[in-house]
């Protein structure tokens, strides 16, 4: 009988030993996911950005706030016409774009890869949609890289006045499926919302991801980041400077970095350290939309080039890099939708010829279920999904 009691004591310490060896193991890989690890202790202390996520998005009142700090006919409002517009581009435009994804981009790529998405503004939305498994998100536009108040410190009227602008800020996408540039500029600059924070973190949580920390970081010479403060950002291009958001979605932690930034020939040549890096970056998904045809002409050729030497594979409309560039040797192409001539105000330079003649002649290019980009009003719109081939 001690025999017997002795046996099963040294057998359940091993299963005890065995389990602890194995939590400390997953830890260690779940830590490795990521340049900088993430204690769980320190996701619960840093949940307040997702409070604050879910406030600015009508979702829940943030706990910090007495309730009396705000009209609650006001706040009931905000919520209601926040969440009826979500719903309504929900059942037009998402549902329809996340099924298109699973079966149209999901099995043609290896979609775990790092996105890299040009001429972002603060569009995670489009690119959570289109590539929800990315390992991780790059971010390069020009509007700044923004900040949260401190609500706490604010009064009835600038809350309602920020929640205000904020709803208005977010209102393009919802109606035409992309930011205007100069519209955006002027509203993230001059108003209550300054950048692309508040906008970035509105997109994460609707999408269903949980937010555990933001930084601010600067690009250096030797290719890594240094940790700044919001007070040390200077909002110049040439800066290289960064937001860092991390958070989680299906207990899986990634990163999303954006860069305010020009990415101009010109632009990179005063910005070396981040020319640096995207030169160094390779192997990687890459997503256009709206881009303005900027990748039509010759001063954004570095960019152009990068993209079709370093992608996997691109996503794109007719705005991104011309036809003309993906060779038939190197690219598996996948044409949707409809080739419409480009808006008058990009003038005849940025025509496709070649393209509209294959759109007009293949039988075979598949229909686009959803609308997305400048022919928003007539939902004549194309997807391209340029997938290169192993050499």
């Amino acid at each position: 009988m001690k025999h017997l009691k002795l046996f099963i004591i040294l057998f359940l310490s091993v299963i005890i030993f065995y389990q602890c060896a194995n939590s400390k193991n997953k830890n260690r890989e779940n830590k490795s996911f990521i340049n900088d690890s993430i204690s769980e202790t320190e996701i619960l202390k840093k949940s307040e950005y997702q409070k604050i996520a879910e406030f600015i998005s009508g979702i829940e009142f943030f706990d910090k706030l007495d309730t009396s700090i705000i009209n609650q006919k006001f706040w009931e409002k905000y919520q209601l016409k926040i969440e009826n517009d979500w719903e309504e581009i929900d059942t037009s435009r998402i549902k329809l774009m996340k099924d298109w994804q699973k079966s149209e981009i999901q099995p043609k790529i290896n979609d775990t890869l790092n996105l890299l998405y040009p001429f972002s503004g603060p569009d995670f939305l489009n690119a959570n949609i289109l590539f929800p498994n990315a390992n991780n998100y790059i971010m390069l536009a020009m509007e700044p890289l923004g900040s949260i108040p401190d609500f706490s410190t604010m009064n009835e009227n600038q809350i309602q006045e920020y929640l205000d602008v904020f709803y208005f800020s977010i209102h393009d996408i919802f109606i035409r499926s992309f930011f205007q540039t100069k519209e955006m500029k002027k509203d993230l600059s001059e108003k209550a919302i300054h950048g692309v924070l508040p906008l970035i973190l509105y997109f994460m949580v609707k999408t269903n991801n949980e937010i555990l920390d933001i930084s601010y970081e600067k690009l250096n010479s030797t290719n890594n980041f240094d940790t700044i403060t919001v007070s040390d950002v200077t909002e110049k291009f040439s800066s290289g400077e960064c937001l860092l958001i991390k958070f989680k979605k299906y207990d899986k932690i990634k990163t999303l970095r954006y860069f305010s930034c020009d990415i101009s020939d010109s632009g990179l040549e005063a910005n070396q350290n981040l020319k640096k890096y995207l030169e160094s970056f390779k192997n990687y998904n890459s997503y256009t939309k709206s881009a303005s045809y900027l990748l039509h002409y010759p001063h954004f050729s570095f960019t152009r080039n990068l993209l079709i030497e370093n992608s996997q594979s691109i996503l794109q409309d007719d705005t991104g890099i011309p036809y003309k560039y993906f060779s038939k040797n190197n690219w598996e192409t996948n044409l949707y939708g409809v080739y419409e001539k480009p808006l008058s105000l990009f003038g005849d330079f940025v025509v496709q010829k070649d393209l509209s003649e294959i759109y007009k002649t293949d039988k075979n290019i598949s229909k686009l279920p959803f609308s997305l980009g400048y022919h928003w009003r007539t939902g004549k719109q194309n997807e391209m999904l340029f997938v290169k081939k192993v050499q």
